[in-house]
């Protein structure tokens, strides 16, 4: 039921197994990370000199709190940084490039980041009536307004997944998947990770670990349907589907509201109101890979 090591998958992890040793992943994810920090640092550092110190710390502060669409282009931005810094570490530790992450024929990527993207997209608009007899959302931006925004937001979203899915679904787990066989390893690590990565109890309180949770069944959906697809294209297809709902056409008031069409009556400082929503929205996602897992079994090959 669960995803094995199949001919797509084992093809699609093959760029990695040259350089399969652990320690060339942790290098390689060190590099990111310094690579992230040291960009940021000499950018930051390059506008405190252009515009002071002040001024960068209230920008700073507007951009974390993501209420207006500059600030949420700007947050999405930095994505080109860790994109930049996974360009290196795979260069440098495994001699190739950010094609091999994606997959072995792009025409496959392709058709399968529409396939997912339509499906995904789709079912999240069927919820909008359940999630709205909760709590009705609000209008945020005028129409013309927010279509203005798209023209930057629809791409610099897809920037924000695609960079989370090389690194998650393309680097990590091909490189665990061409060292281990288990699926502990290189389907469910990556994901644990993944969810860990959205801990943030300064901004979601006493909900933080249910983000955590929602993320990590996310990303064992994510890595689910690349390891049978063989390929980062149905991942990136549903990751953008819900990431464009979230930000660009229901997003949480206090959290990155500011591309949202709509957002909603309630804030994410309203803990109580937040935890039955996202309670409901977890059981959905279970729901749905549950009925996914139950399909696969039936109907293995995508």
């Amino acid at each position: 039921m669960f995803p094995v090591k199949n001919p797509k998958f084992q093809e699609f992890y093959a760029p990695a197994i040259e350089t399969k040793a652990p320690w060339r992943l942790i290098v390689g994810l060190v590099i990111l990370a310094v690579v992230y920090m040291l960009v940021s640092f000499l950018l930051g550092l390059a506008s405190i000199l252009a515009v002071g110190n002040e001024a960068i710390a209230s920008i700073a502060q507007s951009i974390k709190g993501g209420s207006a669409p500059k600030d949420v282009i700007l947050l999405l931005s930095t994505f080109s940084i860790a994109l930049l810094g996974l360009v290196l570490a795979v260069k440098f530790m495994h001699k190739r490039g950010l094609k091999s992450l994606l997959g072995p024929r792009m025409a496959e990527v392709i058709r399968n980041f529409k396939i997912a993207f339509i499906i995904v997209f789709f079912l999240t608009l069927l919820s909008t009536p359940i999630f709205a007899f909760i709590d009705l959302p609000v209008r945020n931006l005028e129409l013309f307004t927010w279509l203005k925004w798209m023209v930057l937001g629809v791409p610099f979203i897809l920037l924000q997944v695609t960079t989370e899915e090389l690194v998650f679904r393309g680097y990590i787990q091909q490189q665990l998947a061409a060292r281990f066989n288990s699926r502990l390893i290189w389907y469910v690590l990556p994901s644990v990770l993944f969810g860990l990565l959205h801990y943030d109890p300064e901004t979601m309180g006493s909900n933080v670990w249910l983000v955590v949770l929602s993320a990590m069944m996310f990303g064992l959906i994510a890595a689910d349907v690349t390891a049978r697809t063989g390929n980062l294209g149905a991942a990136i297809g549903l990751h953008f589907a819900n990431n464009l709902y979230a930000i660009a056409i229901v997003s949480t008031d206090g959290s990155l509201s500011g591309l949202g069409l709509y957002k909603t009556a309630y804030s994410v400082a309203d803990e109580a109101a937040m935890r039955s929503v996202m309670i409901f929205g977890l059981v959905f996602i279970v729901l749905l890979y549950a009925a996914y897992l139950y399909w696969c079994r039936n109907k293995p090959e995508l």
